[in-house]
């Protein structure tokens, strides 16, 4: 969590969402929780929720051991997925 919110946000409920969040990517859509079931998990004060597994896809930027003077990060995917950013004309 960002130390600028740690003084105004709960620590216990950034994990709680990310906690949801996660599940909600769950490569097996039968695996994902219902929107009613998000609301719920959400909504209790219960911190009992189920681990959830690697997402689908994960993205990962390897740290360069030597010194860059260029701005280009590279970029690893775990199944090979490549993202494009388009720029207008």
């Amino acid at each position: 969590m960002d130390q600028t919110l740690s003084e105004t946000c709960n620590a216990d409920e950034c994990l709680k969402c990310v906690n949801v969040g996660l599940l909600c990517l769950q490569e097996d859509p039968n695996e994902r929780p219902t929107m009613s079931n998000v609301v719920f998990m959400l909504g209790s004060e219960s911190n009992t929720l189920p681990s959830p597994k690697e997402p689908a896809f994960v993205i990962r930027r390897c740290p360069s051991s030597r010194a860059s003077t260029s701005s280009k990060l590279e970029t690893f995917s775990r199944n090979e997925l490549t993202v494009t950013i388009e720029h207008g004309r």
